[in-house]
């Protein structure tokens, strides 16, 4: 019997939230002849339905181990089975692992729990249970049961009769937009089958947008907007994408499907024509060129203070889209590096409730594939991802988004398969995290990793069920990845009845704190709680021949560096691995390996374990378990440590007996006053260490702790207080001849300027700046520096440089350091250092206070509309769009998007004509802030301060307040008033 934590379990009943019904009736009690249990939760997920057919998904019962399979039955007659009926692209090459891949029996079988029931008729309601079926085909009692209804066929809405024209060189984003524009709630809008080109198109609540031909993303840079920002605090430019749906009012966009059996290509790159891959159902895979940040626009560069031309046809440029998008910024100001970070995704959505995503194919984007940010209620069903090998092309990601579903899908993407990501720094430490998420019946291919969490952890990523997968030569199966100055991390997650085979890069499994991205380009405040990945249980998976060169099968790393951090509380249970590397740990604390097996181990002398700085380690029942992983070092009961003060008093030499241990000690902590010496996890193999750095006639305490050779280190050693001699130290720190405090400065090369001439450029954070300055000496030593702001202490450190955090915006300090010697002496630095903080970034969107004020005029045909201004944060309202029964009102000529400042209106006031007596209306005001952010150009940095621009933002409202008003012939009153 599976055992499953009581978190992971109330995480699955949580799951229900993606339905849109409720369960109509309890599941029966099971027969006497028959004690196979049943599935439980079935339910229909979020907008998992349409006129002709509803998808179902259910949960496996607790104790699942004979279960084979699961019958579908709808108003109470059998419609199929799961594992025989299942159409979705995963399904075939799952049949296909289990028949020529895994031919010996080694993986886990994973089941399959999720059916889609097809040729039903429109606008008509359906009960469905589920039963478990086990070998002898035995069926269990039902599951809950769910009544879901189809919808009404939608009205459509075909691009082509908007003007779109298929397989032609034309540029159809009009066509789309208008089509998109003009459907009305509940409708489809359809880009049927041929080709068709565009650049940026913009979703709305309510509509689904069915593609069934080749959607193509425009090569051309100017066809995608600018100025998006990844997050508010985000200190990178990039562009918008080829499909939008955008909202800073988050939940205001609802409900909203991207469906069709058609291809969504983002045009990015060149194909790699050279290498073919070949899948395992013998189907030709697209392969893009593995470019980066230098490769994707070719030999370009700075000439006679321009950039030199860009050549789409050279060998050497791999991009397309985006070669002319990295390109167009480079001629802009930017850099290379920052300039690549301004590539399209393929999809973005931001603050949407209620997403879903069927059949489509996502093929070549510039960037990413699909990204859903702060949003919830997610979906992602039957899809189709072919990404390979392009650079930064994610599958899905999840970024500070919740209640997410993605199953069903075949993926072979060029970066992570299915990655979720919550935010950066302590900006993001308390936001909500990103999370309840089921992920189960994929088949991933390729990619860096699986299942991804990080390396964006700043507000944590947390409760997942992922479970029943297949990984297939993936470079990670399960890939934690931060760094320390990101925060967060994840926790609570359920690895469970996974096969993964042939996973060749960094490892099946990877927790580290060590990520680092050479292509990041964003800023942020350090977080004050160091990344950590914790809480996790590996249950019941298979993992069998693991190529690469990166050599471990469980890759686990700590930090060290700004105090020790571990890895804490993961747990292996009923695992196999099989012609696999050894483990690789450092810095992992009660972690617990239950019935692991290891064979044909290909490293370490076929030992499974390499364990270094770790502790708590628990094996049972697992292959060559490490002999003292449970055992720590031990202190007879006479220890004690002796200390010896120098004749100067500047240090002390501690000695003492030392330590035993099953296997033996291998090394020594030493804490002085409660601090630990060193960054390394032991300091000294010796039972003798020099302590340096002291002050004479001072009072010192130190404690010694004994660790073994896996880590495991005491908590109950030796300590002493002692006093060292001479006379105390009054003399304070001699300062630098230098005594200038500056902030440290990033060089841009002659050869990245516009003029050939390096500069210096100090780019300003929002809450936080670095300081540096030349270190004090002193005849004892410099214990270090109290840094202040505004005649404030805001830290101690011992380096001679730091970093202010909690600053604010747009504000001014006024900086000063001071010495301070190891008896406490200090000496003030002679100099100050005048900072400004970044302006302050926008937040949200605008709001409203009050409802809208409708007065009908006297000739009955029209009305005018009165609404208080509305108020935004850290950004200026200037102006607002009427909406008459959810169309705009708009001037001659204007185009209205999210992201434009094109209005209806500055004004609190607007009188709306030309209505018919008779008809009913509704009105409804949305109000648009302007904020401003600075945007780098560092090929301008000797123009331009800093070489930063100055880039307006525009937010628009989705709340806003409405009226309803009903012209009836001679009355001029409104619905409000009619009410009173």
């Amino acid at each position: 019997m599976k055992i499953i934590k009581d978190s992971i379990s109330f995480l699955l009943v949580i799951l229900l939230v993606f339905s849109q019904f409720a369960a109509t009736a309890s599941a029966k009690k099971q027969s006497s002849a028959n004690d196979l249990p049943a599935p439980v939760n079935l339910q229909i997920p979020n907008l998992a339905y349409d006129e002709d057919s509803i998808t179902l998904v259910w949960e496996k019962p607790e104790d699942y181990k004979d279960i084979v399979d699961f019958n579908v039955y709808m108003n109470g007659k059998k419609v199929g089975s799961a594992l025989k009926d299942n159409s979705g692209p995963a399904k075939a090459y799952i049949n296909n692992f289990y028949e020529n891949i895994d031919k010996d029996d080694f993986h886990v079988d994973i089941l399959i729990h999720n059916f889609k029931v097809e040729n039903l008729k429109p606008n008509k309601s359906y009960e469905f249970y589920v039963t478990s079926v086990n070998a002898e085909g035995m069926e269990s009692a039902p599951s809950n049961k769910v009544v879901g209804n189809t919808t009404a066929v939608p009205e459509i809405f075909n691009i082509v009769d908007f003007g779109a024209t298929a397989d032609d060189e034309t540029k159809d984003t009009k066509a789309i937009q208008a089509a998109i524009d003009a459907a009305a709630p509940g409708a489809k809008v359809l880009i049927p089958k041929g080709k068709f080109i565009s650049g940026e198109i913009w979703l709305k609540s309510d509509m689904t947008l069915q593609v069934d031909g080749h959607l193509l993303g425009s090569p051309d840079a100017e066809d995608y907007s600018m100025n998006f920002w990844l997050y508010d605090y985000s200190t990178d430019e990039r562009s918008y994408s080829l499909i939008n749906a955008h909202t800073y009012d988050y939940g205001s966009l609802k409900n909203i499907r991207i469906v069709g059996n058609g291809v969504i290509d983002g045009n990015g790159w060149k194909y790699d024509k050279s290498h073919p891959t070949i899948d395992e159902l013998a189907n030709e895979l697209p392969r893009l060129v593995a470019g980066n940040n230098s490769k994707v626009t070719g030999n370009v560069k700075v000439e006679n203070g321009k950039m030199s031309p860009l050549d789409p046809e050279a060998e050497s440029t791999f991009g397309i889209l985006a070669a002319n998008q990295s390109y167009a910024s480079q001629v802009m100001g930017m850099d290379e590096k920052s300039a690549y970070s301004g590539r399209s995704n393929l999809i973005t959505v931001r603050g949407v409730d209620g997403l879903y995503y069927e059949g489509i194919t996502q093929l070549n984007p510039s960037n990413h594939g699909i990204v859903n940010l702060h949003s919830k209620n997610i979906v992602v069903n039957g899809t189709i991802s072919k990404t390979y090998d392009g650079n930064n092309a994610d599958g899905y990601e999840f970024g500070d988004s919740q209640n997410i579903m993605v199953f069903n899908n075949f993926v072979d993407t060029g970066d992570d398969a299915i990655n979720f990501a919550s935010g950066m720094g302590q900006a993001a430490a308390e936001k909500e995290p990103t999370g309840s998420a089921w992920i189960f019946n994929n088949y991933i291919r390729e990619g860096h990793g699986g299942v991804v969490t990080g390396s964006h952890t700043g507000s944590w990523i947390q409760d997942f069920v992922v479970e029943d997968n297949i990984m297939y030569k993936t470079d990670v199966g399960l890939r934690s990845k931060t760094n320390t100055p990101m925060g967060g991390g994840a926790r609570n997650i359920l690895f469970r009845d996974n096969a993964l085979e042939g996973i060749d890069g960094d490892g099946p499994f990877v927790f580290t704190s060590a990520y680092t991205d050479a292509n990041a380009s964003i800023l942020y405040e350090p977080a004050q709680e160091l990344s950590q990945f914790r809480d996790m249980e590996i249950v019941n998976t298979t993992v069998r021949n693991q190529g690469g060169s990166n050599k471990q099968s469980i890759l686990v790393s700590g930090n060290k560096d700004v105090g020790e951090v571990y890895h804490e509380n993961i747990t292996f249970r009923d695992v196999k691995f099989d012609n696999v590397y050894s483990v690789n740990m450092d810095y992992a604390k009660d972690f617990k390996f239950i019935n692991v097996s290891f064979t044909n181990v290909k490293d370490n002398g076929g030992n499974p374990w390499r364990i270094k700085n770790s502790t708590g380690l628990v094996f049972e029942d697992t292959t060559d378990a490490p002999e003292d992983a449970d055992q720590k070092p031990e202190w007879s009961d006479t220890s004690a440590v002796q200390a010896l003060s120098s004749a100067d008093g500047k240090s002390v030499t501690l000695t003492w007996e030392g330590a035993t241990d099953n296997k033996g000690v291998i090394g020594y902590t030493i804490y002085k006053d409660g601090e630990k010496l060193g960054s390394n996890f032991t300091i000294t193999n010796k039972t003798s260490y020099k302590v340096t750095g002291l002050s004479p006639n001072k009072e010192y305490e130190f404690k010694v702790e004994a660790a073994d050779a896996i880590g495991n280190r005491t908590s109950n050693g030796p300590e002493i207080t002692v006093k060292t001699v001479g006379t105390a130290d009054l003399t304070p720190p001699v300062l630098p001849e230098n005594t200038e405090i500056s902030e440290p400065s990033l060089e841009i090369p002659a050869s990245d300027t516009f003029s050939g001439k390096k500069a210096e450029v100090v780019y300003p954070g929002f809450t936080w700046a670095s300081v540096a300055w030349k270190a004090a000496s002193d005849d004892v030593g410099i214990a270090g520096y109290n840094v202040y702001a505004n005649g404030k202490l805001r830290g101690f450190v011992t380096s001679s440089k730091y970093t202010l955090t909690h600053l604010e915006p747009g504000t001014k300090y006024d900086i000063e350091v001071e010495a301070v010697d190891f008896a406490g002496n200090k000496t003030p630095y002679n100099s100050s250092l005048e900072i400004e903080t970044a302006v302050p970034y926008a937040i949200g969107a605008p709001t409203f206070d009050g409802g809208l004020n409708a007065s009908i005029g006297k000739d009955g045909k029209s009305v005018s509309l009165f609404w208080n201004e509305a108020k935004a944060t850290n950004q200026e309202v200037i102006g607002y769009r009427v909406y008459v029964n959810g169309q705009p009102i708009k001037p001659e000529g204007a185009e209205y998007t999210p992201i434009n400042a094109e209005m209806t209106t500055d004004l609190t006031n607007y009188t709306v004509t030309g209505l018919k007596q008779g008809k009913i209306y509704t009105f409804k005001v949305e109000a648009v802030g302007r904020g401003i952010k600075f945007s780098k150009r560092e090929r301008l940095a000797d123009v331009l301060p800093n070489g930063l621009e100055k880039v307006f933002g525009y937010r628009w409202s989705g709340y806003g307040p409405s009226e309803t008003v009903h012209l009836i012939p001679g009355k001029a009153v409104s619905e409000e008033a009619k009410s009173k």
